[in-house]
């Protein structure tokens, strides 16, 4: 019997081994079998709602949100690059956009994983902005100008340009070629004017690819940049200084004439001249001028309209992006405060206006005018959301930048305080300063430039028809 006992110990510690030994394989198995089902629920599902259209999204998003990882800050990479920082949402194969666009989907090769995608139709995932790239005071390079051959040019001078302002391959036009995911990046860094901040690519994308031939590059039409001789532009402001100046002619006689705001000629041809090469606006502006000039008898108002008129936008943002697409496009704003009520196209610019006949200042010029020329103290602080340089002051910069020589007529001067507002208005106006522009230092540099001999600021001939009523 004892040997028979010791016999039954033996097969029951035998049999005890057994199954502890089946049970811990059997639950690492079902362990390993549902990994495995989750990565095949999870890589059917992404394929479901590629190849079957019909799959409800629905049911396509929750088997996403059931698997969805722990939110975590990770970078994605693609050939080598890092792209951006974003949230974990899920891990999907394949690299596309699924869930109706709703998501951006990364590969299992790189281990990338899904996030939000930007609100913005057609918005790329946005690169990441190098360091150096990030400071409003680092610009793109544009060698258009730095070409010509006239010893007059700001570019030949740069001795008598006052210190710390001048760059002389700063790009002053933007065309089509502009609009990519990495300057859309580096742009949406900045506030309009001066970048993109809050404008979807879409829009910025609608307006330039109008922009697109070898006109837009340069701001003369028919002038190459290597041109022979001296290319000279009148740039005429609105100031009252030019009531009875009789320069009407010798504006004209330039190759080019260029003009801001209300822009009005007619009954005024001896004192202004006639001629428009360059209508300088943001549609604010535009809208505004055309409101205050009809307050001063002139109805119907509209911005100069020749065959030669080129339109030349200061953008402040979206607005501006959305009425050039619309204008050139010839059909109604459809969204902002222009929305079209009778489903009409914008006509300031006249009927079906040729893509040849828009320019629009790229916002790194604007930024560049506003840190190196016209850094005002209002720029920053209290003012800083209001402050911008004026109108005229970016049209007669731009001019200086682009043309050979440059007559400045119409501009603030020292004795503004004889003349009124405008030249155009029937009663004496008084010259008020307001504080979204720094008109005084405008007035300052406009004296350094006329004394360097980089321009020539027409200065008024003091007659009694350009004076202020007298005072008793």
């Amino acid at each position: 019997m004892g040997r028979f006992k010791w016999l039954f110990l033996l097969c029951l510690v035998l049999t005890l081994g057994f199954v502890w030994f089946s049970g811990s394989y059997l639950h690492k198995s079902l362990a390993k079998s549902k990994v495995n089902l989750a990565s095949y629920q999870e890589t059917r599902t992404s394929e479901m709602s590629e190849k079957n259209p019909h799959v409800k999204r629905s049911e396509v998003l929750a088997e996403v949100q059931r698997t969805t990882k722990p939110p975590q800050i990770v970078n994605i990479t693609q050939n080598g690059k890092i792209l951006t920082k974003i949230q974990t949402v899920a891990e999907v194969k394949g690299n596309r956009t699924d869930l109706e666009s709703s998501m951006v989907v990364g590969t299992r090769r790189n281990r990338t994983e899904a996030t939000p995608k930007p609100a913005d139709t057609g918005t790329p995932a946005p690169p990441t902005v190098p360091p150096d790239k990030r400071s409003p005071t680092w610009f793109l390079r544009d060698d258009t100008y730095t070409r010509s051959k006239c010893p007059s040019a700001i570019r030949k001078n740069p001795d008598k340009v006052p210190s710390g302002k001048f760059i002389p391959d700063i790009p002053v036009l933007m065309w089509s070629e502009h609009i990519t995911p990495e300057e859309y990046a580096r742009l949406s860094q900045f506030k309009m004017s001066y970048g993109w901040d809050g404008m979807s690519y879409e829009d910025v994308k609608n307006c330039l690819r109008h922009l697109n031939t070898s006109a837009h590059r340069y701001m003369f039409p028919g002038w190459a940049p290597d041109h022979a001789g001296c290319i000279r532009c009148a740039v005429v402001g609105n100031g009252g200084i030019l009531r009875g100046s009789g320069k009407g002619k010798e504006i004209d006689g330039h190759d080019f004439v260029w003009r801001v705001n209300a822009a009005i000629t007619e009954g005024f041809e001896e004192d202004v001249g006639k001629r428009t090469s360059f209508y300088f606006h943001s549609v604010n502006s535009m809208k505004k001028s055309a409101a205050h000039s009809r307050l001063s008898g002139f109805r119907d108002r509209l911005p100069p309209q020749s065959k030669d008129t080129v339109y030349t936008s200061i953008s402040h943002g979206r607005r501006d992006y959305v009425y050039f697409d619309a204008a050139i496009s010839w059909k109604p704003v459809k969204s902002g405060r222009d929305r079209s009520k009778v489903h009409e196209p914008p006509s300031e610019y006249g009927v079906k206006p040729a893509s040849t006949k828009f320019r629009m200042l790229h916002p790194d010029f604007m930024r560049y005018l506003k840190y190196h020329w016209l850094n005002s103290s209002r720029g920053y602080g209290r003012f800083e959301g209001i402050y911008q340089p004026s109108k005229g002051a970016m049209m007669l910069l731009a001019a200086l930048h682009t043309c050979d020589v440059t007559d400045a007529y119409g501009f603030l001067t020292a004795d503004h305080a004889q003349y009124s507002d405008h030249y155009y208005e029937k009663d004496w106006q008084k010259f008020v300063f307001y504080v979204n522009h720094d008109f005084k230092m405008e007035m300052k540099l406009w004296d350094e430039l006329d004394k360097a001999g980089l321009m020539a600021l027409y200065r008024g001939n003091k007659t009694e028809a350009t004076t202020s009523p007298k005072i008793n």
